[in-house]
């Protein structure tokens, strides 16, 4: 059975610029501006910034699908319109970014990219752990078009991957409207797999019932080490001390024991991510 999250999690209030649907403990997440090319505004912004932060411990959710409405666009960035009012990224005088590394979200998000990628958008894709994307997808970078910089976007790409003389052209050329195929983001190794459009959807469905398979305690103990290796720049043998203490903090848990006691019992396990 599905639930559609039509409040947010810190009012009653419905969600204006996103939704969401939480089906089988898999919350599939919309950005809904599709008339506006899901651009990110102040609205959007604090729309995810209640999901991650609710999200976060509510038992109900242990893996997000993150797509966007409609069958152009994923995400064309910041709203210029706004940008251009002075109040881009403002919300009651106070700046809220929704991004999920903020609100240390480490349950799995499998983005699912259904149209162009642009500017502000480029910044899901090293912020999910699982990137598929739509044949068609195809992605620019116009921050300096705009007299902008694209910080969080090249830089965050590059760190997870993208080779930097390819961020640098995106960012160069993105005036001309140079646009980069999925294909070639695809042999880069930042979109992990390329679907047909109309099987995006229930391709990462797919995806997402395969991750709620393994344990979801220590996935989100793995991701959390992951990110703060990334994060923080620590070596091989502090990360694996980091590591060594994530995992010895679930021994008390019961799905750490679940995990062996269902292997020897030649069963699939049974998991409570208590």
């Amino acid at each position: 059975m599905s639930i559609v999250h039509k409040k947010k999690y810190e009012s009653n209030e419905e969600y204006d610029a996103i939704t969401v649907v939480v089906e089988d403990k898999i919350a599939t997440v919309t950005l809904n501006r599709p008339e506006n090319g899901n651009a990110l505004n102040a609205q959007m912004h604090a729309d995810l910034a209640n999901f991650w932060q609710g999200a976060k411990d509510d038992d109900d959710i242990w893996a997000v699908i993150l797509t966007g409405a409609g069958d152009r666009h994923f995400c064309t960035g910041a709203d210029m319109r706004e940008a251009a009012s002075g109040s881009e990224g403002r919300l009651g005088q106070r700046r809220i970014f929704g991004l999920p590394w903020q609100f240390k979200f480490f349950k799995p998000i499998i983005l699912a990219l259904n149209g162009l990628t642009a500017g502000g958008g480029l910044i899901f894709m090293w912020e999910s752990h699982i990137v598929i994307a739509a044949d068609d997808v195809k992605f620019l970078e116009p921050h300096l078009s705009v007299g902008q910089v694209p910080a969080s976007e090249i830089y965050g790409l590059a760190n997870g991957g993208l080779p930097w003389n390819i961020g640098l052209r995106m960012a160069l050329l993105g005036t001309t409207g140079e646009r980069i195929d999925v294909k070639r983001m695809y042999d880069l190794g930042v979109v992990s797999e390329i679907v047909p459009k109309k099987a995006l959807q229930e391709r990462a469905k797919e995806i997402a019932k395969s991750v709620l398979q393994v344990s979801p305690l220590a996935t989100r103990a793995f991701l959390e080490g992951a990110w703060n290796l990334r994060e923080n720049g620590i070596g091989i043998s502090e990360g694996n001390n980091f590591g060594h203490d994530l995992g010895h903090a679930l021994s008390d848990t019961e799905d750490y024991k679940e995990g062996p006691r269902s292997f020897v019992e030649k069963r699939k396990p049974e998991w409570k991510a208590k």
